[in-house]
């Protein structure tokens, strides 16, 4: 996917920027490549161009977050028991690179987090993406971040199986 300065992008790990330009960096000794400069709030990231595993992608559509709305309602898909494999399916779902996967991911693993503590890395891993989750919806939706957060926690306990008892 190709992006022009001045667009609006998202990375899953980072949230919320903007392209600011176009560059041939230099980061390995001898091999230049293009990159896009991304302006986030707290840094600016490099991105390389032509990498489909980078995560950059356009801001969710006001569709998608209608969809979302109803995938975080849903029931959680079952992850593995393994850390391993259970932790190496996430980030592949999430190398999809699409905001249906991101949704998925939270709602996944916050369903996962009703049943059994998470590890100390999987939590972190759920924070960083529910965080981004929470910014790319605030500004999509024209909402505080904090408004974007109420709504998703509340989305997901609606979904939440009656059964469940919290953590």
């Amino acid at each position: 996917m190709l992006f022009k300065v001045g667009d609006r992008v998202v990375h899953p790990q980072h949230g919320v920027g903007s392209v600011s330009k176009l560059e041939i960096k230099e980061f390995v000794a001898g091999t230049t490549r293009p990159y896009y400069e991304v302006a986030l709030p707290q840094t600016t990231l490099w991105v390389p161009l032509g990498i489909p595993t980078s995560g950059l992608r356009k801001l969710a559509l006001k569709s998608e977050i209608n969809r979302c709305r109803e995938l975080l309602k849903a029931p959680a898909s079952l992850l593995s028991e393994d850390p391993r494999v259970r932790q190496a399916e996430l980030s592949e779902h999430l190398k999809l690179g699409t905001f249906k996967s991101q949704c998925e991911v939270v709602r996944d693993l916050t369903a996962y987090g009703w049943h059994k503590p998470l590890s100390w890395g999987l939590s972190g891993f759920l924070k960083i993406i529910y965080d981004v989750l929470c910014q790319e919806w605030a500004v999509v939706e024209g909402i505080p971040v904090w408004e974007a957060t109420q709504e998703i926690g509340a989305l997901l306990e609606q979904g939440r199986p009656k059964n469940s008892s919290p953590a």
